[in-house]
């Protein structure tokens, strides 16, 4: 590849040596010279729309946005000057008059605005022009955040986040002039919105208080706050985290913009559902006394336990887990097998033959921008990968890449795809079409899931290796495996056992002691508890010990309730689907009595 042509040019008198194409916004940050902007925002087309970043050129009369025009080489650049200073004032009074920017009533007025901030850098106390005192709605029908008109300053940043990174295009600019104005779909609420995939992006680049997190309303400064990098533990995707916290709470959570995996974006799961949703905590352990679960001291659990565990043969012993355990806790987990008759890992139906055949593939997610043709097969990334859908919308609607998806539940990626089967069918046809779809691609993506590994799923994967292979032009597919559980690939590699049917599992051998690892999952380890034959095998048990977070009728149904620590609390790597292993950070000191999942174990089975 050809290097790229360098170019240097002079901005504010400083020599700024750069490659060819750049624009002189980004010139100018590369050096370290500041240039005002509301509308900007790294990794989005610029606009151009604010003028806070004008510039003058040396010899022409003409003032220019910085952060659309190209920087050529041999000019010299004028970022600060009187009359730059003027226009750039006069914009954000106009900014100011045009509609309500009350601060001190702001849920945003924590230091953390866009137009504040610039507010305060070019002195402006007061303004010349009116106030118009538009009366503009409000609108708080999503879930986690709302949209205050009032205080848009129509930057578009939320528009070109909507659009070129979640890839859903829900938010467009609507009407004329003095009633411009975001809209959702076709003038609808969030609520009403069939496309908003309710990640967040819009609000984390937002500069005003227009559109806010919920939760995260008056709970001040962002720049006061605690910030911690971690992994989310949603989904085997692995994106980071920056979370903000003070007073022992958490105040919002933002994608890490350093994280190789995510680059700053994040799904709804990551983003919310991992702290805005009110969820009750078990903070103490708890033991079955007089037919009802009562609090006890972590001395009387474990001794509870003890005397079960020394009662029970070693044959009669079996621990059950969820995949969503650290690399460490599953390293603990190995080292009780001599303690233990059988260790299993509860995962969903058909993967555990994903769990034995797949395999990590390095850098997937960033050799996926390559890829002209996506084939998604027993997959739901819409559902469970957000940030991977995310990446799939984008490319199909920005880069025009093909989208095929075979044998999964509808989502709302079927809008998108060139072919679509559901149910998928052996007829002549549709293979045909199949075939002409993927005629031009050369660079294909096979994501796969659990159900993938059907007789459905195999044959599917069949008929594409004999349409791919007769296209001489096609490089080998890139394949991504898509475990359900989050850390589910690793957990099998470390040698625990993936069940998919737990009644089975449990009646294979009589037992009297089952401990069971739920963790943070999220439905308590409902999940368990809806199997065929569990509610049936729980009574022959003479001691069922749970340890989770959140209760469920798994918790119910338990002798012993012992608390988990949450994936704010935790500690520790999970590895991703690329194979990365990836750190967890402590957000938060473990709440009440709970305890981390290694240490409960070794204290169960010291």
């Amino acid at each position: 590849m050809t290097a790229p042509k360098k170019i240097s040019l002079h901005i504010d008198g400083r020599l700024c040596e750069t490659a060819d194409g750049r624009t002189i916004l980004e010139v100018a940050r590369a050096n370290n010279i500041a240039i005002p902007t509301l509308c900007y925002l790294e990794g989005l087309t610029p606009w151009g729309g604010c003028r806070l970043c004008i510039v003058e050129i040396e010899g022409s009369p003409k003032i220019v946005p910085a952060c659309t025009t190209p920087a050529t080489a041999g000019t010299k650049i004028i970022t600060q000057s009187e009359r730059l200073h003027n226009l750039r004032r006069a914009t954000l009074e106009l900014l100011f008059s045009e509609r309500n920017h009350i601060c001190p009533m702001c849920q945003y007025n924590k230091g953390d605005c866009g137009l504040q901030h610039q507010g305060y850098a070019h002195g402006i106390d007061s303004i010349r022009y009116p106030y118009l005192y538009p009366a503009l709605p409000v609108d708080v029908s999503a879930k986690y955040f709302g949209m205050d008109h009032n205080r848009c300053i129509l930057c578009g940043r939320c528009v070109r986040t909507c659009d070129e990174i979640e890839g859903a295009h829900t938010l467009d600019v609507a009407y004329r002039g003095i009633r411009n104005r975001v809209i959702v779909d076709l003038n609808q609420t969030f609520a009403e919105s069939l496309t908003c995939t309710q990640c967040g992006a819009c609000v984390a680049n937002c500069p005003t208080g227009t559109l806010f997190d919920k939760a995260a309303a008056f709970r001040g400064p962002l720049a006061s706050c605690q910030q911690v990098l971690t992994t989310c533990t949603e989904c085997p995707v692995g994106c980071g985290l920056k979370v903000f916290t003070k007073e022992n709470r958490i105040v919002t959570v933002w994608g890490d913009p350093g994280s190789p995996v995510n680059r700053g974006h994040l799904c709804v799961k990551g983003r919310y559902q991992t702290w805005a949703e009110p969820r009750e905590r078990i903070l103490t352990p708890f033991i079955r006394k007089n037919g009802s679960l009562q609090k006890a001291t972590w001395n009387e659990a474990l001794d509870t336990i003890r005397k079960a565990v020394k009662a029970a043969k070693k044959t009669e012993k079996a621990l059950l887990v969820l995949p969503r355990l650290t690399n460490e806790t599953a390293k603990t987990i190995t080292g009780l097998a001599g303690k233990v008759d059988r260790v299993g890992m509860h995962v969903a139906t058909n993967e555990a033959a994903l769990c034995a055949q797949a395999e990590y593939t390095a850098d997937a997610l960033a050799k996926l921008q390559d890829a002209d043709a996506f084939i998604i097969i027993g997959a739901q990334p819409a559902r469970d990968n957000g940030v991977l859908a995310a990446r799939i919308r984008t490319a199909v609607r920005k880069r025009g890449a093909k989208l095929l998806i075979f044998h999964t539940r509808k989502t709302n990626l079927d809008q998108f795809a060139d072919v679509h089967a559901n149910i998928v069918s052996l007829e002549h046809q549709l293979w045909k079409r199949v075939a002409s779809t993927l005629s031009g691609a050369k660079r294909p993506a096979v994501i796969y899931g659990p159900n993938a590994m059907t007789p459905i799923g195999v044959t599917v994967m069949e008929q594409l290796i004999k349409i791919l292979e007769t296209n001489r032009s096609t490089q080998e597919p890139l394949l991504i495996g898509l475990s359900a559980g989050s850390n589910s690939l690793a957990l099998a590699g470390a040698g625990i056992e993936a069940v998919e049917e737990v009644g089975p599992w449990l009646e294979s051998k009589p037992l009297k002691f089952l401990h069971i690892v739920a963790g943070d999952a999220p439905d308590g380890g409902l999940q368990v508890m809806e199997e065929t034959g569990v509610p049936a095998a729980f009574p022959n048990i003479d001691c069922v010990v749970v340890q989770a977070a959140y209760p469920s009728r798994l918790t119910d149904a338990a002798r012993v309730v012992l608390p988990a620590a949450i994936w704010c609390e935790k500690s520790g790597t999970v590895t991703n689907l690329e194979g990365r292993r990836l750190n967890l950070n402590p957000v938060l000191p473990l709440h009440g009595e709970a305890r981390d999942d290694a240490a409960i174990l070794e204290s169960v089975f010291a």
